[in-house]
């Protein structure tokens, strides 16, 4: 019963993240960090290599974001997590953090990307201090 409960609770956690994102978008806002710092995160791109990959275009995944194809993987971990060690967890969350940081930073250097964005003066923060002048 409780393994039961436990999984209750996940998909609800997953469906309430995305009812999140879902009324961010309707307000505009694709990307919390990126509407309040100006500068993409991480993950920038990876609701559209998702919905492309959903659509089954892998190739415009990949353009979008490159680590979409961890997305599946990292979904069933998640939902299977009581059934590793602590050890396991932390040691696939590394390597997670790892392969992000490498791909955020190989984004950022390339100037032909048009994913990634670094304008901090369109963020919110820029502009609230802005207005203080």
């Amino acid at each position: 019963m409780e393994k039961y409960k436990t999984l209750k609770t996940d998909i609800t956690a997953i469906l309430a993240i995305g009812l999140t994102y879902g009324l961010m978008h309707l307000f505009g806002i694709t990307c919390p960090i990126k509407h309040l710092t100006g500068i993409s995160c991480a993950g920038c791109g990876m609701t559209r290599a998702s919905l492309a990959l959903i659509h089954g275009d892998i190739h415009k995944a990949a353009y979008y974001h490159p680590l979409v194809l961890m997305m599946p993987a990292v979904l069933l971990l998640f939902l299977y997590r009581k059934h590793m060690s602590q050890r396991i967890q932390k040691v696939i969350l590394a390597v997670g953090m790892i392969l992000f940081i490498i791909v955020y930073i190989h984004r950022m250097a390339d100037p032909s990307n048009d994913i990634v964005v670094f304008s901090p003066e369109n963020g919110l923060i820029f502009r609230l201090l802005s207005l203080r002048k």
